[in-house]
């Protein structure tokens, strides 16, 4: 796109690296379209999950949480519940905030971050269920196989209906762990406010997600606060919904890191596949760069 002249154009390449995000879906559609080989992966969905970032730090450092030489504690939680669902802690943001990541109309997506100071009043992390192409998707595709697609379907469909939770406002939907856990809606916040801007709307998150999350989210807070005192506090806050955990479908490449079908594409990053984060991405580029350097240098 040529936006000094307001015109598209296409330009040919014999070399295209194609590093897209987890949430390009407007790529991912047009690779579909066009052939290129794609395959559903698993991913994770869930809420975030907001602490006075004082009970991290006094879990975590005990009598020296506040030392200015520690700053905000962090934590890594997983627990394998009884469904056979994993429920881990992602993107733990120590002092951070609760954001909104939504890449499309009427569609409530949560995220979290950090600022460098990380001395915002609360701890928020994902709260998330790992997931299998088989869990979303109800049709398969003439081969038997998982519609690539399928994912990014189902992460619109989650992310759809919390956009009506939360009052069609692009407000989040929340609530508190007390309520969470009791299966009934919240109606007043406690000590946690949430960071989340627009806003939250305080309801009952038990539809947000699939049933069998739920259960398994409701049997992994309890276990957490064994792991960290008071993470199972009441007034705790979740809000929902985090989808964007990772790409919900990869592109294949060959040892050569171009597309298996599709020769001169070379997928990489979080959007391919292959990365789960900024500095995993960041690694990925560089062994993609390296061979396309020499598939310049030595073609074959």
């Amino acid at each position: 796109w040529d936006a000094l002249n307001q015109r598209s154009y296409e330009l040919a390449a014999e070399h295209v690296v194609m590093a897209l995000g987890h949430s390009s879906r407007d790529t991912f559609t047009m690779l579909h379209e066009r052939g290129v080989h794609l395959l559903a992966k698993p991913f994770s969905i869930g809420f975030r999950l907001e602490h006075p970032q004082g009970v991290i730090d006094k879990a975590r450092w005990g009598r020296h949480a506040g030392h200015k030489a520690l700053g905000a504690a962090e934590y890594r939680l997983v627990h394998h519940a009884s469904n056979g669902r994993a429920v881990y802690s992602f993107c733990m943001c120590p002092g951070g905030t609760v954001v909104a990541a939504t890449s499309e109309p009427e569609r409530v997506v949560t995220n979290g971050m950090s600022q460098y100071s990380r001395n915002e009043r609360n701890a928020n992390a994902g709260i998330v269920v790992g997931i299998q192409p088989e869990d979303f998707t109800t049709e398969r595709q003439a081969d038997g196989s998982v519609s690539p697609l399928a994912g990014m379907a189902f992460q619109r469909q989650l992310e759809s209906h919390a956009y009506v939770l939360g009052g069609k406002t692009y407000e989040a939907p929340g609530q508190k762990v007390v309520d969470f856990l009791k299966n009934e809606a919240s109606h007043t916040l406690g000590s946690v406010i949430p960071s989340y801007k627009p806003g939250v709307k305080l309801t009952n998150l038990a539809s947000a997600l699939p049933d069998y999350a739920i259960t398994a989210i409701r049997e992994a807070i309890p276990a957490f606060g064994k792991q960290i005192k008071g993470f199972d506090m009441d007034d705790a806050i979740f809000t929902g919904v985090e989808t964007r955990t990772s790409s919900p479908l990869s592109i294949p490449r060959g040892l050569d890191f171009q597309s298996v079908n599709t020769k001169g594409l070379y997928p990489a990053g979080e959007g391919g596949g292959f990365a789960g984060g900024i500095l995993s991405a960041g690694v990925d580029g560089i062994k993609v760069a390296e061979a396309l350097a020499q598939q310049i240098l030595n073609p074959t």
